[in-house]
């Protein structure tokens, strides 16, 4: 039977992990994950029809302006070598680095795109999920690394539940196949404990690395 201050430390670990999600590190260069959204206003371009990007994790993104805002806008997305990209999936995360664009209206710098697979609600925060080969003779086996995006924090966890996001069996398929790879597989997701005294990453959202769309 769990205890009373058993229940309370592993309240107390959650909450560190969520709020610990909120954090984002936006580097002053370099490459960054952003969460991409088309800009569905339908004024004259470049002033409109661009993206609206914001750094995964963070509630204020900072912009070409030197400012911090909720979101940023770019008027244009290219690849690293220069050539214009083709349109970017709704809601994709992004790795890439925004610079002066069209006109002096922002572009983003775009080094791999990831599109979104799911259909469960999403929430939680976005982290890098990798198997680190490490086997265990009984359970709990805490095997795999969750890592936040834009950030520092590691946590480990003993299993993994990709089936809660509701994708198709193919992107799961390809998920599982990402989690053991180098890059590992970036979602969107929670943390919970198991009945065993482990803890499960549940990924309400998979991103999946697409080739780089052409214009």
């Amino acid at each position: 039977m769990v205890s009373r201050v058993g229940l309370v430390a592993i309240v107390v670990v959650l909450c560190g992990i969520v709020a610990a999600s909120a954090v984002a590190r936006q580097p002053p260069t370099g490459t960054a994950m952003y969460v991409v959204r088309h800009d569905p206003r339908l004024c004259p371009s470049p002033l409109c029809g661009g993206y609206w990007i914001t750094i995964a994790n963070g509630a204020r993104t900072h912009c070409l302006d030197s400012l911090r805002h909720p979101r940023c806008y770019v008027a244009d997305a290219v690849r690293a070598d220069g050539e214009p990209l083709g349109d970017i999936p709704e809601e994709a995360l992004v790795r890439g680095a925004m610079d002066t664009g069209h006109d002096d209206l922002g572009g983003l710098v775009v080094s791999a795109v990831y599109a979104p697979a799911g259909q469960t609600t999403p929430g939680g925060g976005f982290y890098r999920v990798r198997d680190t080969g490490i086997r265990c003779v009984r359970a709990p086996c805490f095997s795999y690394r969750v890592t936040q995006v834009n950030g520092v924090t590691r946590i480990m966890v003993s299993s993994l539940d990709l089936d809660a996001a509701q994708a198709t069996p193919k992107a799961v398929a390809r998920a599982r196949v990402a989690v053991g790879t180098k890059n590992g597989l970036y979602a969107l997701g929670r943390f919970a404990p198991t009945p065993d005294g482990g803890r499960v990453f549940r990924a309400l959202r998979l991103y999946l690395r697409e080739p780089q769309p052409h214009a």
